[in-house]
């Protein structure tokens, strides 16, 4: 992280002379970042809104509708809904991260927190959320046995092929909403970058 600091530094350096000083440009890029902050934050809670409500609605369902008995199936759902449950704990720590970066003030260490936190979703968003995706899978998997017992081979099969199905989508989706997020995170980076520029 810091050879890629040390890059940018290195690169404001070079092109700060292509730059004016001009205060209304500095207060764009303020509101930029601020605007761009805010949506950064709505994504997290919105994460964290919908990611509850999934967890609510597991738990209402083996709980109420299909309240399986077998320990393997027990630790499916256990799988299921723990990975869900770190992946919220996860966006709640995101937050807190997030609004501990000052958007203005000390725009060179800021900066790097902010680098430090572009790379720290891009970790989660990586292998701690493909692993929360196949731990869901193989808790998914787990319960089917018990399930067979109450439902036809056909409707069996039907399950367990459109939750691979289903799972395509919402990773389609999810891989749509994290580009948006990291490109939002990368573009306060380069609004900081600037005003930057202009300080120096």
């Amino acid at each position: 992280m810091n050879n890629e600091f040390e890059k940018l530094q290195g690169l404001w350096q070079q092109n700060r002379k292509d730059i004016e000083n001009s205060p209304l440009d500095l207060d764009k890029a303020i509101a930029d970042i601020n605007t761009k902050k805010r949506f950064s934050t709505k994504f997290h809670y919105g994460n964290i809104i919908v990611l509850s409500l999934l967890v609510v609605m597991l738990i209402a369902f083996f709980y109420f509708l299909a309240p399986v008995q077998e320990i393997l199936s027990r630790i499916g759902v256990g799988l299921m809904i723990g990975g869900i449950v770190v992946r919220i704990l996860i966006e709640a720590i995101s937050v807190s991260k997030a609004k501990k970066i000052d958007m203005v003030d000390n725009a060179i260490k800021n900066t790097e927190d902010t680098i430090a936190f572009h790379d720290y979703r891009k970790r989660i968003h990586g292998p701690v959320t493909i692993v929360i995706i196949i731990l869901y899978s193989i808790g998914f998997y787990m319960i089917s046995p018990e399930f067979s017992k109450y439902f036809d081979t056909w409707q069996m099969i039907l399950m367990d092929v459109s939750y691979i199905f289903i799972a395509i989508i919402l990773i389609f989706f999810i891989r749509k909403s994290v580009i948006k997020e990291m490109k939002t995170l990368s573009e306060i980076i380069e609004l900081k970058k600037e005003m930057i520029k202009e300080e120096v």
